[in-house]
């Protein structure tokens, strides 16, 4: 997937409440989504480093938070 690094790092700007306008027009969908798994947010730069290097070391109930989520959209799908 060539576009993966920038989901990833998407992903991590979002988590970290830096991409307002995904905020914007995705936060009702979020909310349902529920709040990222604490696997996920305790420590962002690692959770970058393993959705780049080796995501399956998340396990199957931190990877599903992940599955449907539109947090792992490229920036430029933000408003779509």
């Amino acid at each position: 997937m060539p576009k993966w690094p920038a989901c990833v790092e998407a992903a991590v700007r979002r988590l970290r409440g830096e991409d307002e306008e995904f905020w914007r027009v995705r936060g009702d969908l979020m909310t349902r989504i529920g709040s990222a798994p604490a696997a996920v947010t305790a420590d962002l730069e690692a959770t970058r480093k393993r959705l780049l290097e080796s995501p399956w070391e998340f396990g199957a109930e931190n990877l599903d938070w992940f599955a449907w989520n539109p947090i792992l959209q490229p920036p430029d799908r933000t408003t779509l």
